[in-house]
């Protein structure tokens, strides 16, 4: 009778330690800006979950911005599937002021879990102002995560590849460790007699 329920206690106290996640979890919206107060431009964001599906270009999220180039250059052209990142073929997002800090919004259907996040700049002139902020949010608007100074300039791909961070890894719950350490000693004790 003593084993069962040392047994049990066991089995409870390991259910109470945490699961771990892939990812950035909560994410509802991933904020742009330019870094270097300069000409926001962005040929493509892509933002991929722990189905390893690019939430971004897929049709599960909503680009916006304060104002665009022209109608060539709208902010849905960042989440278009498109990173060619050519002006005049109409394949990137274009803010429409210089030095109006403007933000790129692309905000999802659903909150999120991202394991990767990548954004393409402009290639076919001035990749040297592709140097990014970005902010990942969750629903209230509170920060998740942020990377600052993100650059997408290079000269053979006009990319910049992130990592997001796993935001609950297993770590178990100081009551959970108690339990467990409880249940350990429980089945030693009835193991002895």
């Amino acid at each position: 009778m003593k084993i069962k329920r040392t047994l049990a206690a066991l089995a409870l106290g390991l259910g109470l330690v945490s699961t771990a996640q892939a990812g950035l979890i909560g994410v509802k919206s991933i904020e742009v800006t330019n870094a270097i107060n300069q000409w926001l431009q962005v040929a493509e964001v892509n933002a991929f979950n722990v189905g390893n599906v690019d939430v971004a270009s897929s049709g599960n999220a909503l680009a916006s911005a304060p104002d665009t180039w022209s109608g060539f250059s709208t902010p849905g052209k960042a989440i278009d599937g498109v990173t060619a990142g050519n002006f005049s073929l109409g394949q990137i997002f274009h803010e429409g002021q210089d030095f109006s800090h403007d933000t790129l919004t692309i905000l999802f259907n659903d909150v999120q879990e991202l394991i990767s996040f990548s954004i393409f700049g402009r290639t076919d002139c001035c990749s040297e102002r592709d140097i990014y902020n970005i902010v990942f949010r969750d629903a209230a608007g509170e920060t998740l995560f942020s990377i600052g100074n993100l650059q997408a300039t290079a000269a053979q791909n006009h990319t910049a590849f992130v990592e997001l961070p796993n935001t609950n890894r297993q770590i178990p719950e100081p009551a959970s460790l108690a339990l467990l350490a409880l249940g350990l000693v429980g089945l030693a004790a009835a193991r002895r007699k």
